[in-house]
């Protein structure tokens, strides 16, 4: 008989035939029910540790939502009275603090990237009128084969075990659960050691890489942040651009344009967000008159630079057509090489000096916050 060839696939774990570990796994009884919640990407992972969870422990169910059918991760399930959220929520509470009594008797383990089990966690709103609780892992995750963006974050069956042993200190096997996880990890780092590996033709790129956008490096760049709502809170309306800020890198060439709505002002809660008044709004100037003023502020053949695409989105009326347009959310994720979060979080991460409010409101904030950045980045790309 032929050996296994890696296109051959174990249809109970997921993996090549050749490194298929069934025969190994372990069946541990538990007491407590487990429910996975799964992001639909993780389903198909070659490393998932939720199948692992689910071929060893008979307690364990998994259940993935899919958004292509309803638009949402929202996938409510019936679970028993006394269960708790193992998420690491700001009101969680430990769950080795917890009385006996009070200790849950099912939980709920979200599983995913964490970009992933946010969403899950975010748009499964049922999650979030339950009990959370959270763990502190004893030692860093070792699942060498995927890195956890946080020392204290542990992949979902290294969670399951941590809250096994607290829940059940008693229930025998879960250290040969961990030995299989091992062996698996071990496994596949030995056979990733020992492939050959063939270089491959690759084809000269037929455009300029986007890593670092030229344009950020053009002394005539223009910052832009926009403002937009939804017509009366309607959030079936199409949004409507609001308030428009701009400014040159040396921050003295400022724009700003609040614009009249078309139809209906903005909801009173939306313009409190976005710190403008509804006699801001009222005093504003029509579209075509900003769209004038500011291709004349701009110039022509500008390059324009934001920190994400929605201002381009929302602006695009006023807009020039031969702009060139730097996202600088981008080219930030490139030049630093790591997921950016949000817009404040990237200037006290890397300790930016931002000017003073330019323009009105929020966006007089958050585009000098995006001014600092572009000016960081065309720092870096001067090294």
């Amino acid at each position: 008989m032929s050996e296994p060839t890696s296109r051959e696939r174990c249809y109970r774990c997921l993996r090549p035939l050749p490194m298929c570990h069934c025969g190994d796994l372990p069946t541990v009884a538990t007491q407590t029910r487990i429910f996975i919640l799964q992001h639909p990407h993780e389903r198909g992972h070659p490393f998932g540790t939720a199948r692992l969870a689910r071929l060893c422990l008979p307690n364990v169910s998994v259940h993935e939502p899919w958004a292509g059918f309803t638009g949402t991760l929202a996938l409510p399930l019936e679970v028993p009275a006394r269960t708790a959220v193992l998420y690491p929520h700001e009101r969680a509470v430990d769950l080795d603090s917890l009385s006996p009594a009070d200790r849950p008797e099912a939980l709920i383990v979200v599983d995913g990237t964490w970009a992933h089990a946010r969403r899950l966690y975010r748009e499964n709103t049922w999650l979030h009128r339950l009990p959370h609780v959270r763990l502190q892992p004893a030692q860093p995750s070792r699942y060498r084969i995927r890195r956890e963006p946080r020392p204290d974050y542990v992949s979902t069956l290294e969670a399951i075990v941590e809250a096994l042993r607290v829940l059940e200190p008693t229930t025998r096997g879960l250290d040969d659960l961990l030995a299989a996880f091992d062996r698996m990890i071990d496994r596949q780092i030995a056979h990733a050691a020992e492939v050959k590996r063939f270089g491959r033709f690759k084809a000269p790129r037929q455009r300029e890489s986007r890593a670092r956008s030229p344009h950020l490096r053009r002394d005539d760049l223009v910052v832009v942040y926009a403002e937009s709502s939804l017509p009366g809170g309607d959030v079936h309306a199409a949004r409507e651009l609001v308030h428009w800020v701009a400014t040159r890198l040396d921050g003295e060439a400022v724009f700003e344009a609040v614009l009249q709505p078309a139809a209906t002002p903005p909801a009173a809660n939306h313009l409190a967000h976005m710190r403008l008044s509804a006699a801001d709004l009222a005093g504003g100037e029509p579209l075509a008159a900003a769209r004038t003023r500011f291709l004349a502020f701009v110039g022509p053949a500008p390059a324009l630079a934001t920190w994400t695409q929605t201002t381009f989105d929302w602006g695009r009326q006023l807009l020039p057509a031969d702009a060139a347009q730097v996202v600088l959310k981008t080219t930030y994720c490139n030049v630093a090489g790591r997921r950016a979060g949000l817009l404040e979080e990237v200037v006290r991460r890397e300790g930016l000096t931002v000017p003073p409010p330019i323009g009105r409101g929020r966006a007089g904030e958050r585009l000098a916050n995006a001014l600092a950045v572009a000016r960081w980045l065309r720092a870096v790309d001067g090294r």
